[in-house]
């Protein structure tokens, strides 16, 4: 389907056609009129010739001063009205008719009228007509830019700017003024209300939904990791310490998926809460590294601090260590060598790596990993719900920081946390 061109051009573009075709009409109808009364005037002007000639009064064989040249003759044909122009360029209407019709024996008159005159008026009218038309048109075009701006530009960009500030966590509060909007604009704008307050009653059924779920999910996730840590304390056989293993490392799992799901329900529902303070970047790579070492000691790795000092950067303590400790676990998992933690400051940012070694995020899958429930094709055979990077990229924007894909130098991953620094005053 082809697309629709700007309705103000379009408006514009139909006025302008519109004025153009009504002069083109009068002017057609200008030279249908005048020709119709030079006819009908030659027509007068023989008949009255005819009845002079018939009453006995003398006709002058030439009547210059009249623009007429008349001639009795015994040949005919008679001649309907014709128009000729002579060498010198002057335009002649002719005519030939028997001065009594009845009588075969009556001589023909044949009228010569000079018409160039007539003519040339009709040629300097027609310009005036096509001069009137070429300032209508500018006129038209000029005039229809305030009108349009004010009837129709202004409008819908008011209607687009309230609809713009609509937000999921404000759906059906701010419901367009349908009284405010033009005649035409009333029917979009009840609609729009309509379909806002259906979302918006969607949008509570689902925020119930969510937090019933996650509620009664973390109960009985809770109660098994609970049972799973007391039997484990009980020194069971291996093979049983082995399943109670498995059913406490599931449990831990299934309770952080339940929490990654409630945040982005939270998220999509404008209900996401962010606390954001100033932290040392070092501080935070360094209680990163104690948390996760346990995971794979001789596999992470803390760079040196910086021989700077760091900005400092505003970041919610909790979610931070949230989006390294998944990015850390996505390096441990889909690599093989060492993963490193580090700090910098580059291009007026402060990023945060966790830099790999291993097969990386080729160049066209990096923008579809950062979505929910999609993983790249090095992920194939591994476990994994597809959400890891989509989280960390959720959480790091609520923080007014972005999520990177790199590559390390030497091949791999490097996954980058990039903050602006803090130049405001101090926190208390």
């Amino acid at each position: 389907m082809r697309p629709l061109p700007s309705l103000r051009t379009w408006l514009q573009s139909s006025s302008l056609l519109a004025v153009v075709a009504g002069y083109t009409l009068l002017l057609v109808i200008n030279s249908s009129f005048a020709e119709a009364q030079r006819r009908q005037k030659h027509q007068q002007i023989v008949e009255a010739l005819i009845t002079d000639i018939n009453a006995g009064l003398p006709s002058p064989s030439s009547s210059r001063a009249l623009g007429l040249e008349l001639r009795l003759s015994r040949n005919g044909p008679q001649q309907s009205l014709i128009m000729r122009t002579d060498a010198a360029g002057e335009s002649w209407m002719l005519s030939r008719r028997r001065v009594i019709a009845a009588d075969v024996s009556a001589p023909w008159l044949e009228v010569r009228q000079n018409i160039t005159a007539s003519l040339q008026q009709e040629r300097t009218n027609q310009l005036l007509l096509v001069a009137a038309a070429g300032a209508s048109c500018l006129l038209t075009s000029i005039l229809l830019r305030p009108v349009l701006r004010r009837g129709l530009v202004q409008p819908l960009q008011q209607l687009s700017d309230d609809l713009s500030e609509l937000k999921a966590d404000s759906l059906g509060e701010r419901l367009i003024d349908v009284s405010a909007q033009s005649e035409e604009l009333q029917p979009i704008a009840v609609a729009f209300n309509g379909l806002q307050q259906r979302l918006a009653a969607a949008w509570q059924r689902e925020r119930a939904f969510v937090d019933g779920v996650a509620h009664e999910l973390r109960t009985p996730i809770t109660v098994i990791s609970g049972h799973a840590q007391r039997l484990q304390e009980d020194q069971p056989s291996p093979l049983l310490a082995r399943r109670i293993d498995l059913i406490a490392k599931e449990a831990e799992r299934m309770g952080t998926l339940v929490l990654v799901l409630l945040d982005m329900a939270r998220s999509d529902s404008g209900r996401l809460r962010i606390n954001l303070q100033l932290m040392d970047a070092d501080d935070i790579l360094l209680v990163a590294f104690e948390r996760l070492s346990p995971l794979a000691p001789e596999r992470l790795q803390l760079a040196e601090p910086a021989l700077v000092e760091l900005p400092r950067i505003r970041v919610d303590r909790d979610r931070i260590q949230q989006c390294l400790a998944a990015l850390v676990d996505n390096a441990l998992r889909y690599s093989s060598g060492v993963v490193k933690l580090q700090a910098e400051v580059s291009a007026s940012h402060l990023v945060l790596h966790v830099q790999d070694h291993g097969p990386g995020i080729p160049w066209e899958e990096r923008d579809q990993v950062v979505q929910r429930f999609v993983r790249g094709r090095s992920a194939a055979g591994t476990r994994g719900s597809g959400i890891g990077l989509a989280t960390v990229s959720l959480l790091i924007q609520a923080m007014e920081a972005q999520l990177l894909i790199a590559e390390t130098p030497g091949g791999g991953a490097d996954l980058q946390l990039r903050f602006k620094p803090w130049s405001g005053s101090p926190e208390p």
